[in-house]
């Protein structure tokens, strides 16, 4: 069992949005999942008037077909159970265990850090990207598994070029989530792809513009999963720095 773990010492940062997005990007690959809820609104009433963000997104995904074994939550409000319902976890068969925590660190969440083969931290502007960087050193130090993750920004490839230059010399993913109503609106609509193909439509067709929207944002968070599966994997998806284009080198080789 491969097990990740967001990280961000400020509110708003997009842990649990990203938690959700890249457990519907493996559970479209078939994996067998698991999220834990390590938030302050672990435990709550899932029958009550306020269920947490977590519960409400369950309930969505069971209406999209996504019910145990393939999609289970768990939650968390001590260490030992954290230890515990992990082990369990990886006992039961699950393929990837994804961890949400809250900004306020204690004695549960160091314990779902320290169980992480892979930290996610995401930011979606500067501001929460510095405040992470003060957060890995205050917490975590200089950590060999931690990746940090650019996403939602509304303002588009400006504010996300400069989120990723605020990350300094931490490992960022390549991929990218967008701001978009299919990955912040999950609570509401559940699984991403069960999403997209509600909306699909032909171009000459209204909506077309909603579903294109919603359809670019399936494809990042395909890709953003990709590229988390090969950071578990213990790879890492660099930059092309070659001198000339990548795709003479593609027809060298085919050649």
């Amino acid at each position: 069992m491969h097990t990740t773990t967001t990280f961000a010492t400020n509110g708003g940062a997009g842990r649990t949005i990203t938690t959700m997005a890249i457990a519907a990007g493996f559970l479209a690959q078939g994996k067998r999942g698991a999220v834990m809820d390590c938030t302050d609104l672990a435990g709550s009433n899932s029958q009550g008037r306020h269920p947490s963000t977590l519960q409400s997104w369950m309930t969505q995904m069971a209406a999209c077909k996504f019910r145990p074994p393939q999609l289970e939550l768990i939650e968390c409000m001590t260490r030992e159970q954290v230890e515990d319902r992990a082990a369990a976890a990886q006992a039961r068969g699950i393929d990837v265990l994804l961890i949400d925590t809250r900004a306020r660190l204690e004695e549960p969440q160091l314990v779902a850090l320290g169980l992480a083969d892979l930290i996610i931290a995401p930011a979606n502007g500067p501001f929460e990207a510095k405040c992470i960087i003060e957060g890995i050193d205050q917490y975590l130090g200089t950590p060999e598994d931690l990746i940090c993750l650019v996403g939602g920004c509304r303002n588009g490839a400006a504010e996300a070029a400069e989120t990723r230059q605020a990350f300094g010399y931490h490992p960022v993913f390549l991929s990218e989530l967008p701001w978009a109503e299919a990955i912040s609106d999950q609570i509401l609509n559940g699984d991403i792809a069960h999403f997209v193909s509600t909306l699909a439509c032909k171009p000459e067709k209204p909506g077309y513009a909603r579903y294109r929207d919603a359809l670019a944002a399936w494809v990042a968070v395909q890709r953003l999963t990709n590229e988390v599966a090969w950071a578990l994997d213990g790879q890492r998806l660099e930059p092309f720095t070659g001198d000339q284009s990548p795709y003479a080198y593609k027809r060298k080789a085919v050649a």
